[in-house]
């Protein structure tokens, strides 16, 4: 197939399926009501999930490679998680992963001081933030009673739901090239061409496609009733 012609096909799928993830969302905001408090997990899951993906920027083969990359990588994440709560119906459990990422996250904040400080002696006393975060941490456990737990690691997730092959490559070939390992000092590796770039965003447009199957599985669950 000629590069225009795959370009705008893989464009064309990947435009489609985010209208129809639009749709979904849409869905799932009108769910909201008392009428589906029985699914509310599933719906807010659904409804987040779809966000998401709606205010994700979409590279195209004009951009740096690292955004293709991350893009495909992200959306390889999300679907794998999405699918493994969907396969093993943990909509209540997704609060707990939540909350310990929030909490993970305040705890980064809290550190950022003493990090920043060590670096830059010009900072210190310059931004008092740590009660304002320690604070918010502290209302976190009062609000749930703990500080949740924490999700499955991807590649068990994958392995659960029988992706451990995508896992296995294109997980592991992106952590070689978005991330610095011994590799990245080989310079090997150029994916900068047009050609490059619209194949793998053939998978974006896979991904997104996969991520709205298992959007519109949860929907049919809440529309049912």
């Amino acid at each position: 197939m000629p590069l225009d012609i795959l370009t705008t096909d893989t464009n064309n799928k990947i435009q489609k399926n985010k209208e129809k993830i639009l749709n979904l969302y849409k869905a799932f905001d009108q769910c909201r009501r008392v009428k589906y408090r029985d699914w509310a997990h599933e719906n807010t899951f659904g409804f987040l999930v779809s966000e998401y993906i709606l205010n994700l920027k979409i590279a195209s083969k004009d951009d740096n490679i690292d955004e293709v990359l991350l893009l495909a990588r992200r959306l390889l994440e999300v679907f794998i998680v999405t699918k493994y709560i969907v396969t093993t119906n943990q909509f209540q459990v997704m609060l707990d992963f939540c909350v310990h990422d929030h909490y993970e996250y305040l705890e980064g904040c809290i550190a950022r001081a003493t990090a920043d400080e060590k670096l830059f002696p010009e900072l210190v006393g310059i931004d008092n933030f740590i009660s304002e975060h320690q604070k918010k941490k502290k209302e976190l456990f009062m609000q749930y009673g703990s500080f949740g737990k924490k999700m499955l690691s991807i590649k068990k997730m994958a392995d659960r739901i029988g992706y451990s092959d995508e896992y296995n490559y294109f997980y592991k070939f992106t952590s070689k090239l978005l991330h610095f390992c011994p590799f990245s000092l080989n310079g090997d590796a150029d994916f900068n061409k047009p050609l490059d770039k619209v194949i793998f965003l053939c998978r974006v447009a896979k991904y997104i496609e996969n991520i709205r199957y298992e959007l519109e599985n949860i929907y049919q669950r809440i529309s049912k009733i």
